[in-house]
């Protein structure tokens, strides 16, 4: 008997695949996630950044209403930006110290550039709440994107960024409950997503040390 005829063929099969490709649509997989996990080494290859981002992105949610009370909008302008500079720059040297030992990769670029665009919508719909007056909404904006960028690239380069991206898109939903505070909601979500990722990179580098302790114990008694 034919394969056809014992696995007939439809007009779904070259959506979802026969159910003979389990092993090829397996290593497919596997090799997607390899080439971004590799592409997410000077992004992924130290905690710091994120520990930081996990300091700075709750310090200036927390801080926001006091500058608003301060300065008005000028003043939450003022201390955004301080807060990404500060974050940007110690991600940025981290990023570019990375990119001069590993060397860049064309797949990583294209993940910040995806990156860029999301910001880019963001910012859009941002300008859009601001303009009908619904600033409250904007960290649960912010949130439920950033939530979907890390729960999206964390399932393919980083399996702690995938948790993230839950946590960051619970924070967002929480944000957006009827007398919630949108601002404790961004406080919480950010500082567990971000020290989940930078603890599990501390891990990460710790089995990567263990193994090659290993490694080389066992060369050294073969």
């Amino acid at each position: 008997m034919s394969k056809a005829s014992e696995s007939p063929r439809s007009e779904y099969d070259e959506v979802f695949g026969d159910a003979g490709d389990e092993e090829r649509n397996a290593a497919e997989t596997a090799a997607v996630r390899l080439a971004f996990r590799n592409a997410a080494g000077p992004y992924l290859s130290a905690a710091l950044p994120w520990f930081a981002w996990g300091l700075v992105l709750p310090a200036a949610a927390l801080l926001t209403p006091a500058a608003f009370a301060t300065a008005h909008e000028a003043g939450v302008t003022v201390l955004w930006s301080v807060a990404i500079l500060f974050g940007g720059a110690i991600e940025g040297l981290t990023i570019l110290r990375q990119h001069r030992r590993r060397g860049r990769s064309g797949l990583g670029g294209w993940a910040m550039r995806a990156q860029g665009n999301l910001s880019l919508v963001a910012v859009v719909l941002s300008g859009l709440l601001l303009w009908i007056d619904g600033a409250r909404f904007l960290p649960g904006l912010w949130l439920l994107l950033l939530g979907h960028n890390f729960f999206a690239l964390g399932g393919l380069a980083f399996a702690p960024m995938r948790l993230a991206g839950v946590v960051y898109q619970i924070g967002g939903v929480a944000a957006l409950v009827p007398g919630s505070r949108p601002l404790w909601a961004m406080a919480v979500a950010t500082a567990l997503g971000n020290f989940w990722i930078g603890w599990g990179i501390r891990r990460e580098r710790a089995r990567e040390r263990e193994s090659q302790a290993a490694g080389e114990s066992a060369i050294g008694t073969s």
